[in-house]
């Protein structure tokens, strides 16, 4: 928008501490790279003032950021101000910060630490938000565009257009055409300055008659005018230009007519160079007059394309008599020369030959001509006529080439001139093709994916979250979870059980129904309208702001307290842990407690539990509801003794407290001496009543969860393998049941023709490898299989069917094979378990 609309005169501008910027007369990233001194509008100079980061205030208790980056630039600005009264003086109190009211209803430009939880600042550890939510194909224009959507959400109203064409290109949308979308600021300036080119116009013609065409398909497929209306609200917001279809659709034609009168069709742009065969090189025309052809129509300089087709005429002509011995250019057969003799000088832009010719009567007339730099080419040789010819024809091309930019740079004037809104016209087209790709795109993925519409709306207290998973994992693969939001939730979990995961999702979720798209939810997820969202979750220290993890951490919440009410949406995760339990636990307790007696929603992470036991209000704690990750122990079924604890993602009623530290360090490879010491050390950590958090934990009610030291194996067989693999094709049906077929043994008929995964468990001595494939030819691949002999001859499959087709199977094929790699399991196929592909909508 910078570049598009240029802001005043001066820009100050302070970069982070992390940017190089090295004085004032740099080329800003989102400003125009062309400057023209003496021409309006984007392409003017532009002042700047480059602030260094270290005029930044130190923090001071009461002074929030805004404040203090306020009064940087203030100090900046105040010495660059003149006032005429000598007596009169200018002082910061006298500034106002103005800054942008939303509309009632509306969600406020993200925080950047929201931004980059959420994946739309650049983050390596955190998935792309915007990634996810176009197909590969989508242009990069699309992707800036749902970037900026995304961080600077709309206003209601302009959100639930969005929705509503999301929502019809989705469901029954028409077929769409060509969409280009040429970058409008940039167009622009080249437009103000008189540099466009021909290519920039043919790409604003293709933008405009998209345009046309799509009000012309709408105005026959949109029966009552709904997705018209909404995507001109759409164009409206985008442009800040009023629009209409009559007379949009008017003055894109109008547009594309005056163009079209000076500039050459793409359909047009067959304006071959000069050829006359063998004798002159069809490279020497090409290369000198491929930078004039083919941009201005021939209509529009008939005397320039004439002096050029007669200059290379009279050109080869003298060529064909000097050199080649012959009168005529197309009497080459009579001519004495055995082989080509001329040759081309690239860098001097001439045509000459290596020697006299034998044939020649007058060898006087041939002479060495001289290089661009007046040096004697002593192994070339020439004549005057060709010369002369050669002089005249490279002129003729210039002035053809001047003619080009003269005839564009009087266009880009008559298009600034017109009253007839011809850069109005230009602006929208290329909004309007932007807002439709997008849109277009959008739905697409979401399709594929499965996303779905959330309905938002004023007036519920009650937002209810339906089948909500993680915008970076595909559906087969992912857990959903179905809860209603209405208060605080405060989240207690072990360890790797989900809970950040869950509140990211949750977020996103929020944040792209609030900006009209579809997010990873089931259908019928109705949410209320707020007016920010603010996820704060662990991160470091941040050295480039001279900040610790936990100065960090309380910066973050301090904003969040100072800018977030009772319409807000709140994800806090782990607040506390970067300084001591004492200290982060009631700093914790004080920060849920005022969020929660403020109105807000969200949920509330920790580790910490002694939150838990704090003497909250009354008020506070009647509006918190205690929720928890669950956990599955799998037990020995011979003593009933939990082996091992799974990690089941759902969200459910209740608390935990134990974080289940030891187990997750295990799980990741930590030794057991050390998992053993820490058990050992345990006993000496005492509580203020002198009972170790061991004690405490094992009379807890979540005691059976405290074992987490003690060592697990997995066993690496046929059975556990084939049990992964019933786990991942059991579904609402019931649970799933594969087929053993033992060594040599043909799988049933009933399993043929149909998509199924198997697993093949090779045994080589005193090792066991297994093999985890996909097909619809059960008996066919197995006996391939088994056909390479050896160790494979005797082996035993398991195999079930998929329902869903091809593209379901290699779901599951991969996921298998990436969980049992996982397991520790010696699978030969591992890489085919590198993706997985979206099976796209039931």
């Amino acid at each position: 928008r910078i570049s598009a609309y240029p802001p005043a005169d001066p820009l100050l501008y302070m970069p982070s501490a992390t940017e190089i910027i090295n004085g004032d007369n740099v080329q800003l990233p989102f400003l125009s790279s062309r400057n023209d001194a003496s021409s309006d509008g984007p392409g003017s100079r532009l002042r700047k003032k480059i602030l260094s980061p270290s005029l930044m205030p130190d923090p001071t208790p009461g002074i929030s950021e805004i404040e203090r980056a306020s009064q940087a630039i203030l100090r900046a600005l105040l010495p660059m101000i003149e006032i005429d009264d000598g007596n009169e003086s200018i002082l910061s109190d006298d500034f106002v910060l103005l800054r942008n009211n939303q509309e009632s209803g509306g969600t406020n430009p993200l925080f950047a630490e929201t931004a980059t939880q959420l994946g739309l600042l650049s983050n390596p550890n955190i998935p792309s938000l915007v990634q996810s939510l176009f197909p590969d194909s989508a242009p990069a224009p699309c992707r800036r565009f749902l970037r900026r959507w995304l961080l600077t959400p709309p206003p209601p109203a302009v959100a639930k257009s969005m929705s509503v064409l999301v929502s019809a290109l989705k469901e029954d949308g028409p077929p769409l055409p060509p969409l280009r979308v040429p970058p409008v600021g940039k167009v622009l300036s080249l437009i103000r300055v008189g540099q466009a080119s021909s290519h920039v116009y043919r790409d604003i013609c293709a933008s405009l008659e998209a345009t046309i065409s799509i009000i012309d398909q709408f105005a026959s497929w949109d029966k009552h005018g709904l997705v018209t209306d909404s995507m001109l609200e759409l164009l409206i917001f985008e442009s800040g230009l009023s629009a209409e279809p009559h007379s949009l659709r008017s003055r894109c034609f109008d547009c594309v007519t005056k163009i079209k009168s000076v500039v050459m069709t793409e359909k047009d742009l067959g304006d071959p160079s000069s050829d006359f065969g063998d004798i002159i090189p069809k490279a020497y025309f090409e290369r000198n007059e491929e930078p004039w052809r083919g941009r201005v129509s021939r209509q529009k300089m008939l005397n320039s394309y004439q002096s050029v087709e007669d200059a290379a005429h009279e050109l080869a002509d003298c060529v064909a008599r000097d050199f080649w011995g012959v009168n005529d250019v197309n009497d080459l057969i009579s001519s004495q020369e055995q082989k080509n003799p001329v040759v081309q000088e690239l860098f001097n832009n001439i045509i000459a030959i290596r020697t006299i010719p034998k044939w020649a009567t007058d060898t006087s007339k041939y002479y060495h001509p001289r290089d661009r730099r007046g040096q004697i080419l002593r192994t070339r040789y020439t004549t005057e006529a060709v010369e002369q010819a050669l002089t005249a024809y490279v002129d003729a091309c210039d002035q053809a080439a001047n003619m080009v930019t003269s005839k564009l740079t009087q266009l880009s004037d008559d298009l600034c001139n017109s009253p007839d809104g011809h850069l109005a016209a230009i602006v929208q087209s290329a909004h309007t093709n932007l807002i439709l790709s997008t849109a277009f795109h959008h739905a697409s993925a979401a399709n594929i994916k499965d996303w779905n519409l959330a309905t938002t709306q004023d007036g519920v207290e009650l937002s209810r979250f339906i089948d909500v998973w993680p915008y970076w994992m595909d559906k087969s693969c992912a857990v959903s979870n179905t809860f209603e939001l209405n208060g605080m939730f405060l989240l207690t979990s072990p360890n790797m059980s989900g809970k950040s995961t869950l509140m990211r999702s949750t977020a996103s979720v929020a944040l792209l129904s609030s900006c009209g798209l579809c997010a990873p939810v089931g259908k019928g997820t109705l949410m209320r309208h707020f007016d920010t969202i603010f996820v704060r979750g662990a991160s470091a220290d941040v050295p480039s702001e001279n900040k610790s993890a936990f100065g960090a951490e309380m910066s973050d919440i301090a904003s969040l307290l100072r800018s977030c009410g009772d319409k807000s949406l709140i994800f806090v995760d782990e607040i506390g842990r970067g300084t001591s339990p004492k200290d982060g636990t009631c700093l914790a307790g004080a920060v849920l407690e005022d969020i929660v007696s403020q109105g807000m929603t969200g949920m509330f992470a920790t580790h910490l539990h002694g939150i838990l036991d704090l003497p909250l209000n009354d008020n506070v704690v009647s509006c918190i509801s205690k929720k928890r990750m669950a956990v599955s122990e799998v037990r020995n079924n011979e003593n009933d003794e939990c082996v091992d604890i799974q990690w089941t993602y759902k969200l459910e009623d209740g608390i935990c407290r134990d974080s289940m530290a030891l187990f997750t360090a295990a799980k990741f490879g930590v030794p057991q001496r050390i998992l053993d010491r820490a058990k050992e050390m345990s006993f000496a950590f005492q509580d203020d009543e002198g009972t170790s958090e061991v004690d405490a934990l094992q009379q807890s009610s979540s005691s059976t969860y405290s074992w987490a030291a003690q060592s697990f194996v997995v066993d690496h067989n046929l059975e556990t393998a084939a049990a992964v693999l019933e786990e991942f094709v059991s579904g609402k049906d019931g649970r799933a049941t594969a087929c053993h077929i033992p060594p040599t043994w043909s799988p049933p008929a009933s399993m043929e023709g149909r998509a199924c995964v198997y697993i093949i468990e090779v045994i080589d001595e005193d090792s066991r490898s297994y093999y985890v494939g996909e097909t619809a030819s059960l008996s066919r691949r197995i006996s391939q299989h088994r056909a390479k002999g050896g160790k494979w001859k005797h082996s035993t499959v398991v195999a079930i069917n998929i329902r869903g087709g091809k593209s379901a199977a290699r779901n599951i094929e991969s996921v298998t094979i990436q969980k049992l790699a996982k397991m520790g399991f010696d699978v030969i196929s591992v890489k085919d378990g590198t993706s997985v592909v979206p099976i796209g909508r039931n």
